[in-house]
């Protein structure tokens, strides 16, 4: 939460650990360092916002359509301290080179499973791989928009972008 909140600068062993009412000598038990404790972070972030995203999405349903709709659900239905905790990362990931090289290897794993579930609906490979990065695009800046307050797209709105990437 103190991530979500104030981002990496915001970590503090110290205060970190008098919240959770531990000595700082119990936390260093788990971590070996500040560094440490962040690598987790932004371990977790990938793991828990696309590894457990993709695996959900992929028992959805055999049907591509619903895979697709089924990781909008995932995505854009989000709350507003994942949006925070999103926006963290990227935010760290400008300083940080661990949190960069793990941004860069989650955004590619998130537009490589887009590009299949299109390609699963019958869309050519290019043409899958361009509707990826758009729709992408349009949830990074949706979890940028809601940080400041802007309501989530409405399901209205959803649905056509869904009809739109799914049209031949």
């Amino acid at each position: 939460m103190r991530f979500a909140e104030g981002g990496a600068d915001a970590v503090r062993v110290e205060p970190l650990a008098k919240s959770l009412g531990v000595s700082k000598g119990s936390f260093y038990w788990h971590f070996a360092d500040r560094a440490a404790l962040l690598a987790a972070i932004v371990d977790a972030w990938e793991r828990r916002g696309t590894l457990e995203i993709i695996e959900t999405v992929e028992q959805a349903s055999e049907d591509p359509a619903e895979r697709l709709w089924a990781l909008f659900e995932q995505t854009f239905g989000t709350p507003s301290a994942a949006d925070a905790f999103e926006n963290g990362i990227r935010a760290w990931a400008g300083q940080d080179a661990h949190a960069r090289a793990v941004a860069k290897r989650v955004d590619k794993q998130r537009l490589a499973f887009v590009a299949s579930l299109l390609r699963d609906a019958g869309i050519p490979k290019a043409e899958a791989k361009r509707r990826a990065d758009l729709l992408y695009c349009t949830l990074i800046g949706e979890y940028l928009q809601r940080g400041y307050g802007k309501p989530k797209l409405e399901r209205a709105a959803l649905r056509s972008l869904h009809r739109l990437l799914l049209t031949p």
